[in-house]
């Protein structure tokens, strides 16, 4: 490629880099007056409940998505065809939303806890450490679930059918063949859980859980110490780190499914269906219908009153920053796609790693970044719109790459060299072959790119101009206050739009579909 070409791409992969780089250089750029305070009593405690939360939240995703994937794949039973996509559903709830909801009904003056609490004296409270863990495994598991289900549905057939020849129960199959195999996806599945669990700000914040993102907000909005809040993003982005080297290695001494057929359920029959049967509605019905059915109540009882109107400035502030934020990640990521086709891949795959950092690292970085501008050219970018749609660009950039170069993927390269022999340019073979075949990856990035800024709430919550409200921003605001039905419009706003995207998903995922 030419270096006229080579060089504004290398930038543009700098500039999505550069927030991350700004957090691991922070001690040698930004001061820390409270930094030892900060050091030596707040994060020790910080950082005990983040591992615990992570911890008890991926283990429950684990056990939910692991066997509700098992379930679907190898057996059928009544209501089988309506739980395999049913059960990704909890997808459309953003963590903060989900959790809300739950305190709502399950916190000590919760709807359900009263009842309970009036028929047979019993309190149940969920607004502790534990109950938060338990409200995430609940809300994340689709994402040990997706990928425990593609690996159990291809490959393991004959593996199965020689364990059963050999005189082996269906549930010494299951965890001596099935679930080793699928050790992997397992693995990163609960990553993906993991990580999410460290993004979280709203629902922490609620339930008053210290982990690490509720101390750097601490440290930024309490301690006035930007520098602190730059050292705990930096060890944030050390534990996402070492948790997805930890989830490589794993899946790099993992045994490989086989290339058999896939695999054919077994029809159950008798108390085995019905456990089954009960298993799943039973996941479903606590980690989806429960808060979903509770925003639609919710909902419905504050239709005719002010909220309504009370919610045109955060949707119009929600449309705006997620359109021009989709539009720039989608300039970018075709940049990108355009450089991949062409064999400059090295520096821009690492631009995907900022889906994987927590949103209020990337916030923190680019306010680094903004405020070292700032001092140096007197132009005050912190706390505008344009600063927030670049870091959501970074944030998200991976979401909307990774539909382009699959859609890439599948045009033949004899289209390329066609139209190379014909005179035409690399770019001018761009623009005029491959991008037309992308529409409906451009789609389903937008899609995707638009409805994650929706539901994005640390990082809007650091960047977001003085006195900008966004749905996410105002459902947080309304719950901090007690306002549950007056929180329900926006909340159930978000989740809707959150659900095209799942669906979507489902209907790629169903067999026969490229």
């Amino acid at each position: 490629m030419h270096l006229l070409r080579k060089v504004p791409i290398a930038l543009t992969a700098l500039l999505m880099l550069a927030p991350i780089i700004a957090v691991v250089l922070a001690p040698l750029h930004t001061p820390a007056p409270e930094w030892d305070f900060v050091r030596s009593a707040l994060l020790p405690g910080h950082l005990i409940e983040t591992a615990r939360l992570v911890l008890v939240s991926a283990l429950l995703a684990i056990v939910l998505g692991s066997s509700t994937a098992w379930l679907v794949t190898s057996a059928r039973f009544p209501g089988r065809d309506l739980f395999r996509w049913a059960l990704m559903l909890p997808l459309a709830l953003p963590t903060y939303i989900g959790s809300i909801t739950f305190a709502a009904l399950l916190g000590p003056t919760g709807s359900l806890s009263r009842m309970l609490r009036s028929s047979t004296g019993i309190g149940i409270d969920i607004l502790t450490p534990d109950g938060l863990a338990i409200t995430f495994g609940l809300l994340l598991y689709p994402y040990v679930y997706l990928p425990a289900r593609a690996v159990f549905s291809n490959g393991m057939s004959d593996l199965l059918e020689a364990a059963r020849t050999l005189g082996a129960s269906p549930a010494r199959r299951a965890r001596r063949v099935a679930f080793p195999m699928a050790r992997p996806a397992i693995a990163g599945g609960a990553l993906l859980v993991a990580m999410e669990a460290l993004n979280d700000y709203g629902a922490v914040q609620y339930y008053g859980v210290h982990t690490l993102t509720a101390g750097l907000f601490k440290a930024w909005g309490g301690l006035y110490d930007t520098g602190s809040a730059l050292r705990i993003a930096g060890i944030l982005l050390l534990i996402v780190l070492v948790l997805a080297w930890g989830e490589e290695r794993s899946r790099g001494r993992a045994s490989r499914t086989s290339t058999s057929p896939p695999l054919r359920p077994a029809r159950l029959h008798g108390w085995r269906a019905l456990t089954a049967s009960i298993w799943c509605t039973l996941v479903l019905g606590i980690a989806f219908v429960l808060p979903f059915g509770t925003l639609v109540i919710d909902t419905v009882q504050v239709a005719g009153t002010t909220v309504w109107s009370e919610l045109t400035g955060p949707l119009l502030n929600t449309l705006k920053l997620a359109g021009g934020s989709a539009l720039l990640t989608l300039l970018i990521a075709l940049l990108f796609a355009f450089a991949q086709r062409n064999g400059q891949a090295r520096l821009v795959k690492l631009t995907s790693i900022g889906y994987a950092v927590p949103g209020a690292v990337i916030a923190m970085g680019v306010m680094g970044l903004a405020g070292t501008f700032a001092d140096r050219t007197q132009w005050i970018l912190i706390g505008t719109v344009p600063l927030v749609m670049y870091a959501f660009a970074v944030r998200f950039l991976a979401m909307a790459t990774n539909p382009l170069n699959a859609g890439l993927a599948t045009q033949p390269r004899t289209l390329d060299d066609s139209a190379r022999l014909l005179g035409a340019s690399r770019i001018r073979t761009f623009l005029h072959i491959n991008l037309p075949l992308l529409r409906p990856s451009l789609v389903a990035a937008s899609a995707i790119v638009l409805i994650e800024v929706m539901k994005e709430l640390p990082l809007t919550l650091i960047l977001r101009p003085f006195g900008m409200d966004t749905l996410s921003t105002h459902v947080f605001y309304m719950a901090r206050i007690e306002q549950w039905r007056e929180a329900a419009p926006p909340a159930l706003l978000i989740v809707l739009c959150s659900l095209l995207p799942v669906l979507l998903l489902e209907r790629w995922l169903q067999p026969g579909r490229k």
